[in-house]
């Protein structure tokens, strides 16, 4: 079994694979108040309440996109399982080609989904990461990674609205039935969901247009949920990062087999 970890700046995700099986998942807050000993422990908990043996976890990878946290993460996992704990850097190898102004700027969770997507699924393709951020990456048809679009993410976008807008209420991300919303709360949600349906749309086609061929569309993130049933021309994978942290994570051991 291989521990796989993604942490964000919202959430830590953790996922276990047994031969190449998703087996158990858990999610808890990205908190930088806690010690490796208090991760530690709610990771142990997590594996308890899924019925998973610590001792029969061959190895784990991290991604992190919080430098402060990466270590803490990191020993916490080690002195748990009592192994190595791979990180997702640009001194492992992950067989993706990145043809951008400066590679190392790519975040290693990006380099996930990226990874993940050519792994799993046919290239060229557009992953879009629904996540605090949203991240919209392109994989062209000769399976290299050559840029993408940052945008805020749904709920980050809605809560700048609503912290800057004293009159608005909170929103609930319920999608409603008609776009054009009749009272307040309807026309936020109406914004957050169908605002961000129609940008994606939107985008896809400009990318299409702009490199002169289709893109197959895989979306992903820990947000996703809530628009996944009305993009239905994309592939939904919520586990596309965890599948590229297990791919990492083999090719750099096969690596050290040989």
């Amino acid at each position: 079994m291989i521990l796989t970890l993604d942490l964000g700046n919202t959430n830590l995700y953790v996922g276990v694979y047994q031969d190449k099986n998703l087996i158990g998942e858990y999610r808890t807050d990205s908190d930088l108040s806690r010690s490796d000993d208090m991760y530690r422990i709610l990771i142990k908990e997590f594996l308890f309440h899924s019925s998973i043996d610590i001792n029969l976890i061959e190895g784990a990878i991290l991604s992190s996109v919080i430098p402060s946290l990466t270590l803490v993460i990191k020993s916490a996992v080690e002195k748990l399982i009592n192994k190595p704990c791979l990180v997702v850097s640009s001194a492992l190898k992950s067989g993706l080609s990145i043809h951008i102004d400066n590679p190392k700027e790519l975040g290693n969770d990006l380099v996930c989904d990226c990874v993940g997507a050519i792994n799993n699924y046919s290239y060229p393709c557009l992953i879009v990461d629904c996540g605090t951020a949203n991240k919209f990456l392109v994989i062209d048809k000769n399976k290299n990674f050559i840029g993408g679009v940052f945008t805020p993410g749904i709920r980050v976008g809605m809560k700048a609205l609503i912290n800057k807008a004293a009159q608005l209420s909170d929103v609930s991300f319920v999608t409603p039935k008609k776009i054009i919303g009749k009272n307040t709360l309807d026309s936020l949600n109406s914004g957050a969901t169908y605002g961000n349906i129609a940008m994606i749309k939107e985008l896809k086609k400009s990318m299409e247009k702009e490199l002169g061929y289709y893109l197959d569309g895989i979306l992903t993130g820990g947000n996703s949920f809530l628009i996944k049933d009305y993009l239905t021309d994309f592939i939904f994978d919520p586990y596309l990062v965890f599948k590229g942290l297990l791919a990492i994570y083999e090719r750099n051991m096969n690596n050290d087999k040989q």
